[in-house]
């Protein structure tokens, strides 16, 4: 009879410790397709509702990389994204030789395309959207684009995560628009894997963003490549994404 006290506590415990890797998987496992934003002059925008109908949340922006699917990766950022806001996952306008979608035109045409993006959202859920202080988040191609786009629209994009950075991707000058006075970028996390082709390239930016007085965190993931295994989703991505929307 005294062993019950015990067990009880280390059963108690146990359910502590599982409880929130549960619920993540929760979140994920009922998800399914989804949903289509019609954009002016664009392909249709994949997105996902945040996981809590309350209030206003902000925007998860992804955009993919050259020849990406977008309703797969927006299916694998919901995994992470739900818990934090919107998950936004638009479609660049060209299509690559693989037949996936690439931003062939550029982050001019880009930046009009998450404008719009993000004006139609908030015209068909109102004030549940975030119209500043929102999360752009790039891979590869799509980091070129998101370093470009953030870089020129600081105040609706003040928070990135970069997946694969290089500090060939700037356009325009970097210190000038980093100006003290002009700067609104609030957080900059910076993600690659150690054995991807630019993972030096990452660290210069990083440092680059350090003398601009940009709060920045500079990640090269172990044994990792170009790209998050779909598995590795939730461990890799919802600490940056905490990181990110504190404070």
């Amino acid at each position: 009879m005294r062993r019950f006290p015990l067990v009880a506590a280390l059963a108690a415990a146990l359910l502590a410790l599982l409880v929130p890797r549960s619920a993540w998987a929760k979140t994920s496992a009922v998800l399914g397709d989804p949903m289509h934003l019609e954009v002016e002059g664009a392909p249709d925008v994949f997105y996902y509702r945040p996981a809590s109908s309350h209030g206003l949340k902000p925007v998860l922006m992804y955009l993919h990389g050259r020849g990406g699917n977008p309703l797969e990766d927006c299916r694998k950022w919901a995994r992470v994204g739900r818990t934090f806001g919107w998950v936004v996952c638009p479609q660049g306008p060209g299509t690559s030789e693989t037949g996936g979608r690439t931003w062939a035109n550029g982050p001019a045409d880009a930046q009009k395309l998450l404008d719009n993006t993000v004006l139609a959202l908030r015209e068909k859920y109102h004030h549940r959207v975030q119209l500043r202080g929102n999360v752009l988040i790039g891979f590869s191609e799509g980091a070129f684009v998101a370093m470009n786009v953030g870089l020129h629209d600081q105040r609706a994009w003040n928070r990135w995560l970069i997946l694969g950075a290089s500090d060939a991707y700037w356009g325009g000058s970097v210190e000038e628009a980093f100006d003290p006075e002009k700067r609104k970028v609030k957080k900059v996390y910076l993600l690659t894997g150690e054995n991807d082709g630019v993972a030096q390239n990452t660290v210069r930016v990083g440092d680059t963003l350090k003398k601009n007085k940009v709060p920045v965190k500079v990640r090269l993931v172990p044994g990792m490549g170009h790209e998050v295994p779909a598995d590795r989703m939730i461990t890799t991505y919802r600490r940056p994404l905490r990181w990110l929307l504190s404070g």
